[in-house]
């Protein structure tokens, strides 16, 4: 936690968010690091924890932080024209505030010691609404017990605090009033397997157009107001996606799906999403919408129902595992 009061053997971690830059103690990190970026000012990590082709974590025990190199973010920030490399994908930082270090979704790899650094954005305590603050290129959650959802300036922090570094894509305003075609288009019956597949289409390939964002798509339509900060999924955005046609021609691009709370898809349908409910859940997916993808050979998939749905990827070949 922050506390301005108590007493340090040890000189206390300053962090500054400005644009894409961690400044730690004056010294500024230029996002998406590398191990070597963090090795320069922090030292090597106590722990190195790595998940098949899921992450690395790099945790420091004494700092209470943890640093997570995820293979998943490579497509964005390739799309945003920040990628440097493989050994450059570190794009998160944990930060385990508390009287002791509590995990914040049942994550076992955990620092020894909680986190007693300041953090700033652009030199100020960061401004939280609803658990969430966005500083350049940084997204701030504070993980507050479900519910909670935190407003203002907070002076002691006692609950984790996760920072993503997530550039935004620059992209062409298009209109969002679906238009008809004559081309052949691919048939859904569950609505989250299509969001699924939306989200290597549109954000991940960037071949099925127009570009959904829901900032944009909230100030063409007309029939309601739109709440961009919704907790909620917004029925006119999610009405869009079950109406949006996928020309058949785009199949053979998919060749592996990714299911994370952090898809551009879901954020752009519950805008303030925590990834904690079972939302996007894919607990149901037919054999025949498998079989309109006759490359897609691997699935990560988010389920509460993970054992009937392999089933069916396994008829399929697909290989399959739940997130």
């Amino acid at each position: 936690m922050f506390d301005f009061f108590k007493k340090k053997t040890h000189k206390k971690l300053e962090i500054d968010l400005q644009n894409n830059s961690m400044i730690i103690n004056g010294t500024s990190l230029a996002f998406p690091l590398s191990l070597k970026d963090i090795e320069a000012v922090l030292g090597k990590p106590d722990q190195v924890v790595k998940r098949d082709n899921k992450f690395i974590k790099y945790i420091y025990d004494k700092a209470g932080i943890v640093f997570e190199h995820s293979f998943s973010i490579n497509n964005h920030l390739k799309k945003c024209k920040t990628y440097i490399d493989e050994e450059h994908l570190i794009s998160t930082v944990f930060l385990y505030y508390g009287d002791v270090v509590k995990s914040m979704t049942g994550e076992k790899e955990l620092p020894k010691q909680p986190c007693q650094a300041v953090v700033l954005s652009d030199g100020k305590s960061p401004y939280f609404f609803s658990d969430r603050h966005r500083v350049g290129d940084f997204d701030l959650i504070l993980w507050t017990p479900y519910g909670t959802n935190f407003n203002g300036i907070t002076e002691t922090i006692t609950d984790t605090l996760s920072i993503s570094y997530f550039p935004e894509f620059k992209h062409e305003r298009e209109s969002y009033k679906l238009k008809e075609t004559d081309e052949e288009l691919l048939s859904f019956e569950n609505i989250n397997f299509k969001l699924a597949i939306i989200q290597v289409l549109m954000y991940d390939l960037l071949v099925l157009k127009p570009y959904f964002d829901i900032y944009d798509f909230a100030e063409e339509f007309s029939e309601e107001e739109i709440d961009t900060e919704s907790l909620e999924i917004i029925q006119p955005a999610l009405d869009y996606m079950i109406n949006l046609p996928i020309p058949k021609k785009y199949a053979e691009q998919v060749q592996e799906i990714y299911m994370d709370g952090g898809n551009e898809i879901y954020l752009n349908l519950i805008p303030q999403w925590d990834g904690e409910d079972d939302s996007f859940d894919l607990n149901e997916v037919s054999l025949k919408e498998l079989q309109q993808f006759p490359n897609l050979k691997q699935a990560t998939i988010i389920s509460s129902n993970f054992e009937h749905v392999k089933e069916t990827f396994d008829k399929q070949g697909v290989q399959v595992k739940v997130l």
